[in-house]
């Protein structure tokens, strides 16, 4: 019996050595082609990835790119709102709003009468530089239609400058100017606009004047032979950089009395056209009233107002200097 246990032990343990023996080996071998697979595995997940991704980038090929800029105060790269809609075959493929925290913040408050834009929600907003990421492939290369244009281009323009940013070519087509040049209205804000074209006006939000603005130029279009947009050249020469010592950008004006040179739609359309806004009434938020001639005998309420307001006046000659500056 002796005998039988010592050789079923010194069996056990050479079955346990060569088991043994035989793991090693594996495990030799595994770590010696291991390394060697797991390489491989990474080279061709990264080739895949780069040569053989079937994702495609999102196309920025439209006809034409409406903008609608708002700034904060009286200074030109002072925007706080950018929206645009991007059309294709007459068709919107994208709209897009963008809330921009001014650098220095200063806002005017009269803005701050919209449910669009609290302290709170410019104050998180991102940077004019952090939104032009996004904002940059529908500007770059584009065919841009703006109401008032020199002031949209000449707001991007000056916040590009103070970003140390490059000015992306561009063209553009204006359909302030063009509505002048094509109908005979009172005036060609985008209101009265609106209500002579019969435009549908939805309610008011941050779209509204590029939705006007859009309906515009698809307007312009049916009764043109030819919508011509201005060379990027052109749009770099153009005056919209001395908007930026424009004093009426941002601020609120108010017109009083009879002009030798001017119709008072006139004047309100060289006030929105240098950036302005244009008030009807004087109160402590009016900036500037502009007073033309008014009888000896005729009692003026909005001389009286700016009075008491200490609202600064200009007559027909001074308002005509600012113009020409």
């Amino acid at each position: 019996m002796l005998f039988l246990k010592l050789i079923i032990e010194n069996y056990t343990l050479i079955l346990i050595n060569n088991s043994m023996t035989l793991f090693n080996k594996v495990f030799a071998l595994l770590k010696k082609v291991e390394p060697k697979t797991s390489l491989e595995k990474q080279i061709v997940v990264s080739n895949s990835l780069t040569t053989n991704s079937t994702e495609k980038p999102k196309s920025y090929e439209f006809d034409y790119v409406v903008l609608d800029v708002k700034t904060a105060n009286v200074a030109l790269d002072s925007i706080f709102s950018i929206a645009i809609i991007a059309i294709k075959n007459n068709k919107i493929v994208e709209k897009k709003h963008w809330n921009v925290r001014p650098n220095p913040f200063n806002i005017n408050p009269i803005y701050y009468q919209s449910p669009y834009f609290s302290k709170q929600i410019l104050e998180d907003a991102d940077s004019f530089s952090e939104v032009w990421e996004e904002l940059n492939p529908y500007i770059s290369n584009q065919k841009i239609v703006a109401h008032f244009i020199d002031f949209n281009i000449g707001a991007l323009k000056s916040a590009l400058n103070n970003a140390h940013l490059p000015i992306p070519p561009f063209a553009t087509y204006c359909t302030y100017l063009n509505s002048k040049k094509t109908w005979v209205f009172p005036d060609f804000q985008l209101p009265t606009l609106a209500k002579h074209l019969r435009l549908k006006v939805k309610k008011r939000n941050v779209f509204k004047d590029v939705y006007l603005c859009g309906n515009v130029f698809l307007k312009l279009k049916k009764v043109k032979d030819k919508v011509v947009f201005i060379s990027p050249i052109h749009v770099q020469q153009s005056k919209c950089i001395k908007l930026g010592a424009s004093p009426f950008l941002g601020r609120n004006i108010a017109v009083t009395g009879a002009f030798q040179y001017f119709k008072h739609y006139e004047i309100k359309e060289k006030i929105r056209a240098l950036g302005g806004i244009y008030v009807k009434n004087v109160t402590a938020k009016t900036n500037y009233l502009i007073v033309g001639e008014t009888s000896a005998n005729e009692i003026c309420p909005k001389k009286i107002d700016a009075i008491t307001y200490g609202v600064k006046t200009l007559n027909e000659e001074q308002f005509t200097k600012f113009l020409n500056e």
